[in-house]
C-alpha cells in the first residue's frame, strides 16, 4: 500500500487561466502538450506563439498571486553582481537568481506555480526560496545573459557529472575507488578551490540527509555547497586513499597527511583528521600553507613600539620566549617571522614542531613523531647536542618539555615556543601550574606575547567614515569579499619579564597587581591595541567582541 503524500499541489497555470477564462479547456491542453514537444515551459510557449503576451501574464499573476515583483529589484539588476549556480539547471528550471539575503535566494520566476525551480534550487543549495514575479520576456533575457556572462562566478564543483547508483550500495572495499574518475575530480576541485579561496580548513560533514561542505576562511566557517550521501562514501574514500590511510575502518578515528601539487607545481600539504560521528565520518582537513612567502614581521600587525620591542628581545643570545593563544590565532606565523629574521649563515637554527608548517632554507626542520619516540622533550634534548644557537618548539604541552625549554634558555640558548593560554599573565600561572617555580622562570623567560586574530574591513566596500561612527561600523558586501572582511590582522600584548616583574612573581604577586605595575611601564593589553585599529578603519567592534569578547 502506497502512503498518501501531505504535500499540496498547487494547481497549473494553465487551470488558472482556463478557471479565468484566459483560455479554454480543450486549447488549453493542446498548448500544453506543444510547449512539451518543444521543452519550452508554458508561459514561454504562450508568449513565443503571441497566443498571450507578456504584459498580459504578467499583469494577470501580480493581481492574483501575492508575490514580490522584478520592479522593486532595479539596484540588483545593475550591481553586475550573478549568484554561481550551474547555468543549465538555470536554463532548465526557468528562473533566474537575483540575490541572496541571509541564506535566502530571492529567484526571478514568470510561473507562480513553478514548484519545480524553487524546490530543486532549495534541495541542491540548501536555501530558502524567494519566488519574485517577473515579465516572461524579461526573465528570458536575463536567463539568456546568465548563459553568456563570462564573468559569470563558477560553481566550484561539477556534482552532475558523477553517476549515482541508487540501488547498488558502494562498497568502502571496493578498489574502483582508485579509478573513480568523477569521484577523483570531485575531491581535486574541494581541495584546489579550498586553497584559491584561501582556506585554512576543509570540514566535510554528515548533516540531516546530505554531507555540507564547509570552508574557514579568516576563522569563520562557510558553508559551500552540499552533497547527496550516496557520494559521501565514495569521497571520504577517495581521501583516505590519498592519505594513506585504512579505507575499511570507520569506527575510530585515523589521521594523515596529503601532499596536492596545483597547475603552476605549487605543492600544498594538507592534514587529515577522520572522526566517526553518529550520522557518518566526518572529515577535516587543514591546509598547511607550506610555501608562505610573506612572513616578515613588519606584516604581522605590531604596533611600532610592539614590533621594536619584539626585535630587540629576540636578537638577544639567549633566553625563552613565549607566544600564546588559542589554536589559529597566528602564532607559529609569528615564531616563523622571527626565526625569518633571525636566518643568517652564523646561526645553526633548529625546529621541532608538530608539524612542520612553513619550510624555510637554512634552518633545520623536525617534525615529531610520538609512536617511536620522538616527541618534543626527546626532540629537544637532541637538539642541544647539535651545537645550536636558535631553538624553535612548537609547543610547550607538559612538564618534561617546559624544563628541558627552561635549561635550554638558561644555558646559552634563545628559545622560542608556544603555550595554550588567554593572555600573557594567564602563561606564567600556566607554567606554574606544570610544576615550573618561580625562579626557573624569571631565570628563563624574557618576553610573552599574547595574540588574536580580527578581520580587517574591505577596503573596497567599507568606506572610511567620521571617527565617532567607527565604533558603530557596519560591513556591507561586494563582488570582491563577498561578507564585508578581506584577509585578517594580528593584535598583540607583549610582555617584557623586566626587573619589575621579577619581584612581584618572586614575591607572588596578583595577576592584577602584575598588569597594573606592567602598564606603568608601557603595557597595552590586546583590548587596547584592538580599540586602536577599530580607530584606524581597520577592523570594527563587532570583530573585538567577536574574537576577544570584551
Amino acid at each position: 500500500m502506497q502512503s498518501k503524500s501531505h504535500h499540496v499541489t498547487l494547481p497549473s497555470l494553465a487551470d488558472h487561466f482556463i478557471n479565468n477564462g484566459l483560455l479554454d479547456e480543450s486549447s488549453a491542453r493542446k498548448y500544453m502538450q506543444q510547449a512539451e514537444k518543444m521543452h519550452l515551459p508554458l508561459v514561454s510557449y504562450l508568449v513565443q506563439q503571441n497566443i498571450l503576451s507578456s504584459e498580459a501574464i504578467f499583469h494577470y499573476c501580480t493581481k492574483n498571486f501575492h508575490l514580490p515583483v522584478i520592479n522593486d529589484y532595479h539596484k540588483q539588476l545593475n550591481q553586475n553582481e550573478q549568484i554561481a549556480l550551474n547555468p543549465k539547471l538555470i536554463q532548465h528550471l526557468h528562473a533566474y537568481p537575483l540575490i541572496l539575503i541571509n541564506n535566502e535566494l530571492h529567484l526571478a520566476i514568470s510561473d507562480p506555480t513553478n514548484a519545480t525551480a524553487i524546490e530543486t534550487l532549495s534541495f541542491h543549495t540548501g536555501w530558502k526560496i524567494k519566488p519574485v514575479l517577473t515579465p516572461e520576456n524579461q526573465l528570458a533575457k536575463l536567463i539568456e545573459s546568465y548563459n553568456q556572462d563570462k564573468n559569470r562566478p563558477q560553481t566550484p564543483f561539477n556534482l552532475e557529472s558523477i553517476t549515482i547508483n541508487h540501488e547498488e550500495e558502494f562498497s568502502a572495499q571496493d578498489n574502483t575507488v582508485s579509478y573513480d574518475e568523477p569521484i577523483i575530480k570531485l575531491v581535486d576541485a574541494i581541495i584546489l578551490h579550498a586553497i584559491q579561496q584561501f582556506a585554512s580548513d576543509i570540514h566535510i560533514e554528515p548533516y540531516n540527509k546530505t554531507y555540507r561542505i564547509r570552508y574557514r576562511q579568516d576563522g569563520i566557517l562557510t558553508n559551500i555547497t552540499d552533497i547527496q550521501s550516496s557520494l559521501s562514501l565514495r569521497l571520504i574514500t577517495r581521501l583516505k586513499v590519498m592519505a594513506k590511510l585504512d579505507i575499511t575502518e570507520r569506527r575510530l578515528p585515523q589521521d594523515g597527511r596529503i601532499q596536492v601539487i596545483d597547475e603552476k607545481e605549487k605543492t600544498t600539504d594538507i592534514r587529515i583528521n577522520t572522526c566517526p560521528t553518529l550520522l557518518g565520518e566526518k572529515i577535516a582537513l587543514r591546509i598547511l600553507n607550506s610555501n608562505h612567502t610573506n612572513i616578515n614581521i613588519n606584516t604581522l600587525g605590531f604596533t611600532k613600539e610592539q614590533e621594536h620591542l619584539f626585535i630587540t628581545k629576540i636578537s638577544q643570545p639567549q633566553g625563552l620566549i613565549l607566544v600564546t593563544g588559542p589554536t589559529g590565532s597566528g602564532k607559529t606565523l609569528t615564531l616563523y617571522s622571527a626565526l625569518h629574521y633571525l636566518n643568517k649563515t652564523e646561526k645553526n637554527i633548529s625546529t621541532v614542531e608538530d608539524p612542520v608548517e612553513i619550510q624555510i632554507s637554512g634552518i633545520n626542520q623536525i617534525n615529531v613523531h610520538p609512536k617511536i619516540g620522538l616527541s618534543f622533550s626527546s626532540a629537544l634534548r637532541a637538539l642541544l647536542r647539535q651545537d645550536p644557537d636558535i631553538i624553535m618548539l612548537g609547543e610547550i604541552r607538559d612538564y618534561e618539555t617546559a624544563t628541558v625549554a627552561m635549561q635550554a634558555a638558561q644555558t646559552g640558548h634563545l628559545v622560542l615556543s608556544t603555550v595554550h593560554t588567554n593572555n600573557a599573565i594567564d602563561t606564567i600561572i600556566r607554567l606554574q601550574a606544570m610544576g615550573i617555580s618561580p625562579h626557573n622562570l624569571i631565570s628563563a623567560v624574557t618576553l610573552i606575547i599574547a595574540q588574536r586574530l580580527l578581520r580587517k574591513l574591505c577596503t573596497y566596500c567599507n568606506n572610511i567614515i567620521e571617527k565617532a561612527q567607527l565604533e558603530l561600523k557596519h560591513t556591507t558586501k561586494c563582488s570582491y569579499c563577498r561578507h564585508g572582511y578581506c584577509g585578517r590582522t594580528a593584535v598583540f600584548e607583549l610582555l617584557p619579564i623586566t626587573e619589575e616583574i621579577i619581584s612581584l612573581l618572586l614575591s607572588h604577586a596578583s595577576p592584577i597587581e602584575i598588569v597594573q605595575k606592567a602598564k606603568l611601564a608601557g603595557f597595552k593589553s590586546m583590548q587596547e591595541v584592538a580599540y586602536e585599529k577599530v580607530q584606524q578603519g581597520i577592523t570594527n567592534m563587532q570583530e573585538i567582541h567577536r574574537v576577544i569578547g570584551c
